[in-house]
């Protein structure tokens, strides 16, 4: 299955911040609550959510710390794995097509992973290896969450159906047994 359902897009107009870290809840709504590199959802985790900067600070030299189009809303984990690796050296260089990354607003970012039914990223291209292995998106972490996002949807969706199916007990059954799953998940991902 498709890696995420949807390229995020940095606003053309943010505010004027001189301090990056302002730039967070329209970084978050301008990644839809996701994390730019696994694309989970931060909804169980929102304090677990930072700002990386694409070309990291080490390396910048023509581009202001604040300046929003080179901020990432990103999850700890993938935020810690990349830190300051940037393999060319030069902020202009993102990659050589097998090394390096690809900006997360970038369409091509999604080509490089498909989604496994579990919620496991699979990289499908040179490139999308690098950066599996850099970003560390093998983490159990971003499965978790991705599932537990999933089954969040489906159990939303027939809760509110359920008052039209009352005496449906199937219908009873599958919300239970999908709490159930979700429970077990959610409590999985606490043991990490």
């Amino acid at each position: 299955m498709n890696f995420r359902d949807k390229t995020p897009i940095r606003r053309t107009n943010p505010s004027s911040q001189s301090n990056y870290t302002r730039y967070r809840d329209e970084l978050r709504s301008d990644f839809n609550c996701r994390c730019g590199y696994c694309h989970t959802h931060d909804f169980f985790r929102s304090t677990y959510y930072e700002i990386d900067h694409f070309v990291p600070k080490t390396i910048i030299k023509t581009i202001a710390k604040s300046d929003y189009s080179n901020l990432v809303y990103s999850c700890r984990s993938c935020n810690n794995s990349k830190r300051n690796k940037w393999p060319s050296n030069n902020e202009a260089i993102h990659n050589d097509g097998k090394i390096g990354f690809i900006d997360p607003c970038n369409e091509e970012y999604s080509k490089q992973f498909l989604r496994n039914e579990d919620g496991s990223i699979i990289p499908i291209t040179e490139l999308g290896c690098w950066m599996f292995k850099n970003l560390n998106l093998g983490n159990p972490s971003h499965r978790i969450t991705w599932k537990l996002d999933e089954l969040k949807s489906i159990i939303e969706e027939l809760y509110s159906l359920r008052d039209s199916y009352k005496d449906n007990v199937s219908l009873l059954n599958s919300i239970c047994d999908l709490c159930s799953e979700y429970f077990r998940l959610e409590n999985e991902l606490k043991q990490l």
